[in-house]
């Protein structure tokens, strides 16, 4: 077992037994099935599915009653409910496995004890007593210690790693060439990529101590199963053997009438005492069969359905943990993670899901069959070591055969997997071709009349390439199947009953054993030629493997975020400053080498195309925001962006301000600003040249006078303007042109997204709908509800209670049935209105474009009074208007309208800021 099971710590216990989902169907005769795990539970936690504990004590207890010696059945089921109660309350695997063993070895020294006693007589019994007891007691200490070290070894994996050093390396290279044990780690290696490793090794140690102890003891019972049914079909041949003459004289009838002739008479009567006795095997046949249905047969089945099940509910729910973490858990625990997985792949989150439930479920397919034929291929040895010769002369024919059919069967695997990959590629983006193209079917059909003639063809393409790739793989499927059945059956099979024969002819099996030696063999060979005869399994794991890793490489490559150094105003929190800020996107270049914006409403204006909305993406890529968003890769920073300190950023804007005259020589300085640096601080630094131009800033050394007074100039060093942007708050909102929100929900929850909707009453439910509703109402969301037909006055309440209740209601897709003015207004609330204040920077993205006149002056009106204390930057299309100057010309500004202070202005690639008309 990778590691041991976490120690009983009361004070420690974490348990999942509990969930937010409803899962009030998800039962089986009244039990709970779920495998759903807290996602936060480490590796402290003492358990994480909710019947887990019970699992391993029932598999534990099943085993323990299951394989056993010539041992008192009271004795074997105390120590079946004893390990099974351990199990239960959560001791150590290595206790536990110890304890196990332990148990077996008193039973071996008890019995050996009965065996002495038998052999002996009674004053022998007397006199080797003490020594008996003496020699017992030592037995049974070295079997204590011998279980403690072994069971010690095994669980902390010592025994492993010390078996691997002391195995010569040409038996370890024939170990990993036979076994797949290379495939094993790698999917351990994959899956650790995902899952926490130490969760994870937890969880693995569980399941494995499940499937050996079930794995194990329904193989021991499928021993006794097969023997009796070979029995049973062996009484079924007999029927047609030929009737011994004591057979035919026991059934004799001595009152039968004599016939005409002697010979006729006796013909007459061998006849009918044959079918006598033939009838008689027939009817004890038949009478047989009850009982093995319902004392063999049946009990069997039954232990198989239900302890194979327990196995396969302990196996899912390590299936369905790593299924969640790639589906659900690592794709949202990075924002960029999700962007990367839809921009860099055509693969979705389900099908990489998907190849995580195939590589670990083949793997533990693969084991678990291992485990269940272990009983079986250990009957092996014993009668191979008596017949050395049939080990020779069959055996490698045997192995041989088997090994010729895996490389055929390889080969065609791989061609196979390989147009499966090809065609589950094509499929995925023949899904999302389709999904999006139903979208927007309608769009479509506007779109021009060539348009639906393009789409037929690229659908009909795509759907031609996964046909003809599915014809050439069903074909070889097919064929590899039929290979495969008859080579089992009519080539495998037969070398096998050559064995069988001779080892019935020596007297070193019984018919009854046929089936089982049969299926040991078969069994032996399977696990030693594992490798090539799960080739296929094997090649559709590596696939998948492929796949994750694939997933594995673009999310560590999202985990280089691209985010602009910035910092938060540490005065007045309150101004906005871009200092040689440059950038491109496509064609559209802009550069802002000293902006300042105040608190108020900027209207950004600039022709399409000049990087507006580039610069919200800007702005939202700061690192100081309470989240920030990664910079495209269509983006390019062409300033360089060095990080900056605080204090490193206010001096040189004070350099600045000075340069530029801000501050004459009388004026008083802001106490708050830090004084200008000392010549003893500056020696070393570069400060700007007043000289230069805004393009071409040099840095000068400054100089540094000798004790006599000389000064030394240093030659002059080129330098770069560094990026610095100065944010007033880290609480930043971008509303963009398009809105997301999501299918199947109820509106209220993504209103309130951050809350948890199942643990609230239907009280405060219906106080959060109200609040929402009347924040929609107030920006005239819905045609309000008029008192009376004939009167047009607004029902105020009754127009709130309508859309709370549309808010309460599941719908597919509430949204996007919205009018475009509804979703700017939906957004708005959700965004703004809804928050305790007004975030310190608001980014409105042509929010108000598709909202009619008095709806925009709502808004307008609602927002200047909400967002007084923020910045607030609203992309602007409106026409400009053309104000007279003082001087007489004519200049462009943006109208005022009571709601903008600035206007922000891209003209030739430079953003500046001008006043309002």
């Amino acid at each position: 077992f990778p590691s041991a099971h976490p120690s009983h710590n009361p004070t420690k216990m974490t348990t999942n037994s509990s969930h937010p989902f409803d899962l009030s169907d998800a039962y089986l005769f009244g039990l709970s099935l779920s495998s759903y795990r807290d996602y936060h539970l480490g590796p402290d936690a003492s358990s994480y599915f909710e019947n887990e504990t019970a699992i391993a004590a029932i598999a534990i207890f099943f085993f323990r009653a299951t394989v056993h010696g010539q041992e008192w059945t009271l004795w074997r089921y105390s120590c079946a409910l004893a390990l099974g109660v351990l199990a239960y309350m959560k001791q150590p695997y290595e206790v536990i496995t110890a304890v196990e063993l332990f148990s077996y070895v008193v039973s071996y020294v008890c019995q050996s004890q009965r065996r002495a006693s038998t052999d002996t007589g009674s004053e022998a019994r007397k006199q080797i007593n003490a020594k008996t007891l003496l020699f017992q007691m030592l037995q049974l200490a070295l079997g204590a210690a011998v279980s403690l070290g072994f069971s010690h070894l095994m669980v902390t994996g010592l025994l492993v790693k010390g078996l691997t050093l002391m195995t010569p390396k040409p038996i370890v290279q024939l170990l990993y060439y036979l076994f797949p044990i290379a495939e094993m780690q790698r999917v351990y290696d994959v899956a650790a990529k995902f899952a926490n490793p130490l969760v994870l090794s937890k969880q693995l140690s569980h399941l494995l101590f499940v499937t050996f102890h079930i794995q194990v003891g329904m193989g021991f019972l499928g021993i006794e199963f097969l023997r009796r049914e070979q029995h049973r079909r062996n009484q079924l041949v007999r029927m047609d053997v030929e009737v011994s003459p004591s057979e035919e004289a026991a059934n004799g009838d001595a009152d039968a009438p004599p016939s005409s002739t002697p010979d006729e008479s006796s013909k007459e009567q061998t006849q009918s005492r044959k079918l006598k006795v033939r009838l008689q095997r027939s009817r004890r046949f038949q009478q047989g069969a009850a009982p093995f249905i319902l004392f063999t047969a049946f009990p069997y089945m039954m232990q198989i359905i239900i302890y194979g099940g327990i196995n396969k509910y302990a196996a899912l729910c390590l299936q369905h943990d790593l299924h969640r973490t790639v589906r659900l858990n690592e794709l949202f625990n990075h924002d960029n993670h999700l962007i990367a997985t839809a921009t860099e792949t055509a693969t979705s989150p389900e099908g990489y899901a998907s190849s995580m439930d195939v590589a670990l479920s083949t793997a533990y397919d693969i084991f678990n069959r291992k485990l269940f034929s272990l009983p079986k291929v250990l009957l092996l040895p014993n009668v191979m070591a008596k017949q050395p010769w049939l080990v020779v002369q069959v055996v490698p024919f045997i192995f041989l055969s088997d090994l010729v059919k895996d490389s055929a069967v390889a080969f065609v695997t791989r061609k196979i997997e390989s147009l499966q990959k090809q065609i589950k590629e094509l499929s995925s983006i023949r899904g999302k071709v389709e999904a999006f193209d139903m979208k927007n079917a309608e769009l479509l059909q506007r779109s021009g009349k060539s348009s639906t003639a393009f789409t037929q063809r690229r659908w009909e393409s795509l759907t031609v390439q996964i046909q003809a790739r599915q014809v050439v793989s069903d074909l070889l499927t097919r064929s590899k199947m039929f290979f495969a059945f008859m080579q089992r059956n009519f080539v495998f099979g037969a070398l096998i009953d050559c064995a069988l024969a001779n080892l019935l002819a020596i007297g070193k099996i019984t018919s009854a054993d046929t089936f089982v030696f049969s299926r040991a063999v078969e069994d032996a060979v399977d696990m030693f030629l594992t490798r090539s005869r799960a080739e296929a399994e094997l090649g559709r794991m590596a696939t998948e493997h492929d796949k994750l890793d694939e997933l594995d490489d673009i999310w560590t490559r999202s985990k280089n975020r691209i985010l602009l150094p910035c910092h938060v105003d540490p005065i007045e929190h309150k101004t906005m400053i871009f200092r040689n800020l440059h950038y491109t996107r496509g064609t559209a270049t802009v550069r802002a080498d000293h902006v300042e914006l105040e608190r108020g409403v900027y209207a950004l204006t600039g022709a399409n195309g000049s990087g507006k909305s580039t610069l919200f993406r800007v702005v939202m890529s700061c690192n100081t925001n309470e989240k920030p968003v990664d910079l495209p890769p269509s983006i390019n920073l062409l300033t360089p962006a060095e990080p900056l300190t605080e204090a490193d950023d206010l001096m040189r804007e004070v350099a600045c301000e000075a340069n530029d005259g801000d501050i004459g020589p009388n004026e008083p300085e802001d106490e708050n600003v830090p004084s200008s640096p000392t010549d003893e601080e500056r020696s070393g630094e570069c400060i700007a040249d007043p000289n230069a131009s805004d393009a071409d800033k040099t840095c000068i050394a400054d100089t540094a006078g000798d004790e006599t007074g000389e000064s030394q100039k240093s030659d002059k060093i080129e330098a770069h303007p560094r990026l610095s942007v100065t944010m007033p708050s880290s609480s930043v909102t971008e509303i963009s042109q398009n809105f997301y929100w999501p299918l199947y929900s109820t509106p209220l929850e993504f209103f309130f997204q951050s809350e948890r909707f199942d643990d609230f009453t239907p009280e405060e439910i219906d106080n959060r709908a109200a609040k929402v509703a009347s924040e929609l109402h107030s920006l005239l969301f819905f045609q309000p509800v008029t008192v009376d037909e004939d009167n047009d006055e607004v029902d105020e309440n009754a127009s709130i209670a309508r859309i709370a209740d549309e808010l309460k209601q599941e719908k597919e897709d509430w949204f996007g049935d919205l009018s475009g003015g509804q979703k700017s207004k939906a957004e708005l609330v959700r965004k703004v209105f809804l928050q305790d204040e007004c975030p310190g920077v608001l980014l409105v993205d042509e929010t108000m474009a598709p909202l009619d006149p008095t709806s925009k002056a709502i808004v307008m009106a609602r927002l200047k009074s909400f967002c007084a204390s923020s910045i607030i930057i609203v992309i602007y299309h409106t026409d400009a208007t053309q104000e007279s100057g003082g001087n007489g010309t004519l200049t462009e500004c943006v109208p005022s309208s009571g709601f903008f202070d600035h206007n922000m202005h891209l003209e030739q690639g430079q953003l500046l800021v001008r006043p309002t008309c």
